[in-house]
């Protein structure tokens, strides 16, 4: 099916495009990510804590309000000042779950360990005893009051896992990354300008050649584009921008990676299959209702029923004689207009009348089991005492539409059948 898709230029697609490069971007990451050694520093950090401070995890709920890493004084004492008296609130019996509820901006406990906290609260959460609350205090993220609701133990690979995870999400470089990027350094024949990185540490910018990495040579001008978006110290820039270098560079030879080579192509396989499998069969098959009525035309026995059910409308009305008057329009009607009947009637009569259409298996419907299938014995509706069928028993819909949702599904298969029947001819 991929040999197909390329021969029809599917390859060629944006969205064939698109999602092959965000596969390939993932998997480079996975080629430069070390997780076997990240998943080794997280058991040593494991064993660390457990040994320093324990490995328990805490239910926490918080009455918390964001400042920005700039907040102006006034409104910093403006929140201190209603934190505090909060916190002499519950300190005097103020339920703390009310409080939260009308002045936090979560409301939700959460588990929360030593890798999901700041500093700050790492500081305060952890002796605090369960049910104790905290004072105020400040963090990067902004104010809190914290209560410890319960705690538990947390086991080792739950730690490692979201270890590795939070290695992945952060900000290169990192001392997980930096044994990797000395590595590269080496591959790439890494080449470093001293005196003009000595002149960018002093000045802050510099011009002309940085460092040559893979015969290419980095200069202060793409540093200084590339710092720009890296708000820290000139020194951690310098050290940020290597990393990405390096990193690109690696990235862009792992074409030269068999393993990395061949998981792509299997992916570009994988997707053209499926581009040419929605072009040839699921678009189609979604949407050829001359095909469906076809397929059903000539499959109508394989829809049949194991019993017998009742296609028609059932009519509620106030008396004997609109009801006779209703069923003698529904008879005149195609069976798919039947519950549109009251429309018909004039003001007076149609507010006498309720009419329901369906196609009934016995036990779905009282009235049609009592008039159809001649069992048991129907309540009549609230204000429509009389009630009177008109309709047929069938052995099968006589429409394709009520069984649209299973002919889909055979008639996808049927396209499927004869397209991959018509690729077979083609070798």
């Amino acid at each position: 099916m991929a040999e197909a898709a390329r021969a029809e230029d599917l390859d060629k697609s944006e969205a064939f495009q698109q999602t092959l490069s965000s596969f390939k971007q993932e998997l480079a990451g996975k080629y430069l990510f070390d997780e076997q050694s990240v998943a080794r520093n997280a058991d040593v950090a494991f064993d660390k804590m457990v040994a320093t401070s324990g490995n328990k995890q805490l239910l926490i709920k918080q009455i918390f309000h964001a400042l920005p890493q700039h907040v102006m004084n006034n409104e910093l004492t403006k929140w201190q000042q209603r934190m505090d008296s909060i916190s002499r609130a519950i300190a005097s019996g103020a339920d703390f779950e009310v409080l939260m509820n009308r002045y936090s901006e979560t409301t939700t406990a959460v588990w929360m360990r030593r890798l999901d906290m700041t500093d700050e609260m790492e500081q305060v959460a952890f002796k605090l005893l369960k049910g104790q609350v905290s004072q105020p205090f400040l963090s990067p993220l902004g104010i809190h009051i914290i209560q410890v609701v319960d705690e538990r133990q947390e086991d080792s690979e739950t730690y490692t896992t979201t270890y590795v995870q939070r290695v992945k999400d952060d900000v290169y470089p990192n001392r997980h990354t930096n044994q990797l990027i000395n590595k590269l350094k080496q591959n790439y024949s890494f080449t470093e300008n001293q005196q003009a990185v000595n002149r960018l540490y002093r000045d802050g910018k510099v011009s002309g050649t940085l460092f040559t990495l893979g015969g290419k040579n980095y200069t202060g001008e793409q540093f200084s584009r590339f710092a720009q978006t890296y708000p820290l110290s000139v020194r951690l820039q310098y050290e940020a921008f290597v990393a990405k270098c390096v990193l690109d560079c690696e990235t862009n030879h792992l074409d030269e990676h068999p393993d990395y080579k061949q998981s792509v192509q299997n992916l570009a396989n994988k997707l053209l299959a499926q581009e040419a499998y929605n072009k040839h069969v699921r678009m189609p098959s979604q949407t050829d209702e001359a095909g469906l009525q076809a397929y059903f035309s000539t499959h109508q026995k394989d829809y049949r029923w194991s019993s017998p059910r009742f296609s028609g409308a059932v009519i509620h009305a106030v008396d004997k004689k609109t009801a006779k008057k209703v069923r003698k329009i529904v008879k005149k009607l195609r069976n798919v207009e039947w519950a549109e009947a009251e429309r018909l009637l004039d003001d007076k009569t149609r507010g006498k009348v309720f009419v329901e259409q369906g196609v009934y298996a016995f036990g779905v419907n009282a009235f049609v089991d009592e008039m159809e299938f001649k069992s048991g014995r129907a309540v009549p509706m609230t204000g429509y005492p009389i009630a009177l069928t008109v309709g047929k028993k069938i052995n099968g819909p006589d429409d394709y539409r009520e069984v649209r949702t299973q002919l889909l599904q055979d008639y996808e298969r049927y396209l499927s059948e004869e397209w991959l029947s018509g690729l077979r001819k083609q070798k």
